[in-house]
């Protein structure tokens, strides 16, 4: 370690608000081609990160993403707006990690504020949870007025449950449509699997009308599959999912970083969680992490709401600039989404709004893995060195 129904392709003036849909969305997003875009971003991209991190830990996973999303910010590829943390299932053993974030915020120097998500599971995915209690519908508000008192568009990282997007969406559409730059949301499943045709990935399953209500949205939606076939843990094509080995992720990040993780994964109940910053981990438990490996999900989505890509080698690069070196791109599809989450999609050949006559939907896009050997080593590379920004 060291310190350190009825479609609409979209054409020229077709649809009302396409200029806000696609000049407000994160530079180094999809052409209409499906190709990048050339233009570098020249700001950081505001964001808000919608998470269901707890302590102790549900899935080590969410923290790697917390880590990564800080360390963008610190980068100045992403203005970090707030953290959303989900209300933990009955099942879960901890409650939301504002430890981590706190944690997070003196690691980094950044002060980033903390909302707690509803603990309704929609009824519909046309619930706004109109009689819900203000302590149940705080992150909703918070995502609200964060769009709104914001001078330009706000991206929305969604990691966790979608409910309190939704929600917020079904309660302030011209909001969104104005103001929100696009949704990355991980979940779901671009392939069903053949042994198990019913089955539903992980956060679809904790509230589907909550999923199928994220392809209503009325802003972009920049959708990465958890797997590409449910729960067939490895690399595919349509499918955001990897292996990261603890031991090249970790390596040479600062003993800040390392505790941060050390204290999540011995599931700590110390209270001095601040000053348990400052040393190296005890050489025996660290070693232990060192020597596991972790299933990972969203960093493609994290790196591509700043605007960036992954070579092959694992190189850290302007979306604009990664041409057919990227490990991962994203491609224009029409997406639907059935009321139980099962989700239908195909590609494009450009973006693609849908209307049912009474809304408008604004265009889609998916994940697309281009090489699929090199996908987990060039994103436990990528981070690596996102882990390496940490003092």
């Amino acid at each position: 370690m060291k310190n350190a129904s009825r479609r609409m392709f979209l054409k020229s003036g077709a649809i009302c608000g396409l200029a806000s849909w696609l000049g407000g969305r994160p530079a180094g997003a999809v052409s209409a081609s499906g190709g990048e875009t050339p233009a570098a971003q020249d700001r950081a991209t505001p964001l808000i990160h919608v998470t269901d991190l707890f302590h102790p830990h549900g899935d080590p996973d969410d923290h790697f993403d917390l880590a990564c999303v800080y360390a963008l910010a610190l980068r100045r590829r992403l203005d970090l707006r707030g953290v959303v943390i989900d209300y933990p299932p009955s099942f879960r053993a901890g409650d939301p990690a504002v430890v981590a974030v706190a944690q997070m915020n003196h690691i980094s120097g950044l002060a980033v504020p903390i909302s707690i998500g509803t603990s309704r599971k929609l009824a519909s995915r046309t619930d706004a949870l109109p009689d819900a209690p203000r302590r149940d519908t705080a992150a909703v508000r918070f995502l609200i007025e964060q769009l709104r008192a914001s001078d330009g568009p706000i991206a929305l990282a969604c990691v966790g449950s979608a409910a309190d997007i939704v929600v917020a969406a079904l309660r302030e559409p011209a909001l969104f449509r104005d103001k929100c730059s696009g949704v990355y949301l991980n979940s779901g499943s671009a392939h069903d699997n053949p042994a198990k045709p019913a089955q539903l990935e992980f956060n679809v399953r904790l509230d589907p009308a909550a999923y199928a209500a994220m392809f209503d949205l009325p802003c972009p939606l920049y959708w990465f599959p958890c797997w590409n076939v449910t729960e067939v843990r490895q690399s595919g094509g349509s499918g955001s999912f990897y292996w990261l080995p603890h031991r090249e992720a970790l390596a040479e990040i600062s003993n800040s970083a390392a505790n941060f993780f050390a204290y999540m994964f011995s599931k700590s109940t110390e209270p001095k969680w601040l000053r348990a910053m400052s040393s190296p981990p005890p050489a025996e438990p660290w070693e232990k992490i060192l020597a596991a490996a972790r299933g990972m999900w969203s960093t493609a989505s994290l790196l591509a709401a700043a605007g960036l890509a992954v070579t092959r080698d694992g190189d850290i690069v302007p979306a604009g600039e990664a041409d057919d070196a990227a490990v991962f791109r994203l491609i224009p599809v029409e997406a639907t989404c059935t009321d139980d989450g099962k989700t239908t999609w195909q590609r494009a050949a450009e973006p693609v709004a849908v209307s049912d006559g009474s809304r408008t939907t604004a265009p889609r896009w998916m994940l697309s893995v281009t090489d699929v050997p090199r996908y987990p080593e060039a994103m436990t590379r990528a981070v690596n060195t996102l882990l390496k920004t940490f003092e």
